[in-house]
């Protein structure tokens, strides 16, 4: 009797451990199927860092398998190339996004994502180089007093439809600034100008009016109309070498211009070529 009362109690036993493990078993794994789930809310959020986390969440209650692993690797592998771009290594950020775009069993959502990410990478870094040169040149005409063709090659950065990305940020602000330095100097010239960014960088000289004298017009204003000599070229060129400056760089119509500042201002002419020093 004793013998019965053993196998029962020892039956019982068996039922409750094997009903134990298999909720236990269920509880498993719908806390992976929870985890994952949420994993992917996140990627779809952007929310890398807690998508990141969530199928960690999945790994400790299935260490054995592939996918919830795939996907972490897969998310570290995406945030490492947005952190490449705030740095602005765009070509290491490019090659990181073509990893993930490739990645087998991972989230179609991020491999969308790196595709397009490095899509556009591509014609980042091929215009950066280009916006770099026209800056580089820009610089150059602009220390020459070449002002308005300085503008001129800033135009093809500014004009860019999408020169206010991020990417674009720091060159952008090179570039506005020294359009602004070079149409402060064409203003005090006489010039009318705009900016690339918002319609044209050229710059329009303000003319003189032209034709006879009005009446009643003061010698002054008489004078101003005046055409400018080969003479008065000459002596002003001489003057704009007085002040330290290279002449030479000056073509005849730079100087002209100067002259006519110079009149319109009431000015010499080396008191005009001090503003260039």
């Amino acid at each position: 009797m004793r013998r019965w009362m053993w196998l029962i109690a020892a039956f019982i036993i068996a039922i409750i451990f094997i009903g134990y493990g298999y909720t236990k078993h269920i509880e498993t794994a719908q806390y992976y199927r929870s985890s994952f789930r949420q994993g992917e809310k996140a990627i779809k959020s952007a929310k890398y860092a807690a998508a990141e986390n969530h199928f960690r969440n999945a790994q400790k209650k299935k260490a054995n398998n592939d996918i919830s692993s795939v996907y972490v690797k897969q998310i570290q592998k995406y945030r490492s190339g947005l952190t490449a771009v705030e740095k602005e290594n765009y070509e290491q950020a490019r090659k990181i996004f073509n990893e993930v775009a490739n990645s087998e069993k991972g989230s179609p959502i991020l491999v969308r994502r790196a595709s397009a990410k490095e899509t556009e990478l591509e014609e980042v870094t091929r215009e950066l180089v280009i916006f770099q040169k026209s800056y580089k040149r820009a610089r150059v005409l602009s220390s020459n007093y070449e002002y308005t063709a300085s503008n001129m090659k800033l135009a093809i950065i500014l004009g860019y439809g999408n020169i206010k990305k991020p990417y674009y940020r720091s060159l952008y602000k090179k570039a506005l600034k020294l359009e602004a330095y070079n149409n402060r100097v064409l203003a005090g010239l006489g010039y009318r100008t705009n900016s690339a960014s918002s319609s044209s960088s050229y710059a329009k000289p303000i003319l003189p009016t032209e034709g006879p004298p009005v009446v009643g017009q003061g010698p002054d204003e008489q004078d101003n109309a005046k055409p400018i000599t080969k003479d008065q070229i000459k002596k002003a060129r001489r003057d704009i070498a007085s002040q330290g400056i290279d002449a030479s760089a000056f073509k005849d119509q730079d100087v002209k211009e100067v002259i006519q500042r110079a009149r319109n201002k009431q000015m010499t002419v080396k008191e005009v070529a001090r503003e260039f020093r």
